[in-house]
Order: C-alpha cells, then structure tokens, then sequence
C-alpha cells in the first residue's frame, strides 16, 4: 500500500486551479521585465511620484490643557507633491479622562515634494465626555478642523514637522487647539521605512 507524502501531496483540481492566477503571475513577470521595472517609482524618467508617508506627533492642547500622542499618513494627490490628504487620530490625556480626536484634512503644501509652509482642513470628530458631570457618557461630535504647519523632507528622506491645529465642534463649549511636533518616514524611496 501506497501513501502520499504529506509535503508533497496533490493539491486536487480546485488546488491546482488556485495555483493558476499565482503562475500567470509569474509568467507574466519573467516575460515582460521592462514593463514590470516600468511600474516603480520614477522608472519613466519623469520626476517620482512623491512617496505615502507615515508619521507620529507629539504636543500640547491648549484649550483642553492635556498632552496630545497622534498619528498621520500623508497621501499625495499630485505629482509636485503640492496637493495631499492627511488622515490622522489624537489622543489628548487630560486628568481622569482621554478624549480621542480623528480628522481627514486636504492640504496645500508651498513647497511640494520639497516640504514648507502648509496648510488646509477638512473633516472633524471627537470622543469624550462633553459636560460638566464626569458621570456622563461618551459621545462623538463632528466638525470641521483648520490646519497650519510646516514640514520638511526633501527627496523622500526622513521629515518633521510643526503642526497647529483647530477643531470646530458646534456641541461643544471649547474649539480644541493642539501645537504639535511629529516625524514622517516614507514608505518608499530614499531612506524608505528608516
């Protein structure tokens, strides 16, 4: 009597026709070099698309008086670089009590690729506890938010940035303003995932 080893077992037709895209795949990859080379950043001798960069901050909210920890990914819109959307999250410490804070921000970068002056908005919410009672429960209110701010970066190494920001939240007796500093690492390029 014969038994098939474990390792090197036939996979059935529905595994083989699983295994067909991955082939066709690969094919297609060691038959077509230049088109597959093609497709990485700046191969066409055009200037690279800048690259998605992720970073965390650091600061301060002064109308809550709490320390603020957040993170950001920004994502070019336009070659230059000039034109990004910012999905970002806080969240500010106050005593007893953390409130989280998401944002998605368009903004306009000065300098492009490049880095500078900054600034934009776009959508705000917030989670915490918005009266006086600390009984009371958490609720989200949504706004809008303003931001300004300057980064540096140049040629897809490691940036920073100086960041200021408002939150319009109409439920709310207090507009959030946090000053923060951060640190983006592209996600590709020089210096990619430093």
């Amino acid at each position: 009597m014969r038994t098939a080893s474990p390792v090197f077992s036939d996979p059935g037709p529905r595994g083989r026709r699983a295994l067909l895209p991955v082939a066709a795949f690969l094919a297609v990859c060691l038959l077509a070099p230049a088109p597959v080379r093609a497709q990485q950043p700046g191969a066409d001798g055009a200037s690279p698309w800048p690259p998605i960069s992720v970073g965390a901050r650091f600061g301060y909210d002064q109308s809550a008086n709490g320390e603020v920890v957040g993170a950001q990914v920004r994502i070019p819109v336009l070659r230059s670089g000039v034109l990004e959307v910012v999905p970002n999250g806080d969240i500010t410490f106050l005593s007893r009590l953390r409130e989280y804070g998401l944002n998605v921000d368009v903004v306009y970068v000065r300098g492009g690729s490049r880095g500078g002056f900054y600034l934009g908005g776009g959508f705000a919410m917030r989670n915490s506890i918005f009266g006086i009672d600390p009984g009371e429960e958490r609720s989200n209110e949504l706004g809008y938010g303003a931001v300004v701010g300057l980064k540096t970066g140049a040629g897809g190494g490691i940036g920073t940035q100086v960041e200021f920001r408002w939150s319009f939240l109409p439920g709310v007796d207090y507009d959030p303003r946090a000053v923060t500093l951060g640190v983006n690492i592209p996600l590709w390029g020089r210096n990619a995932g430093v």
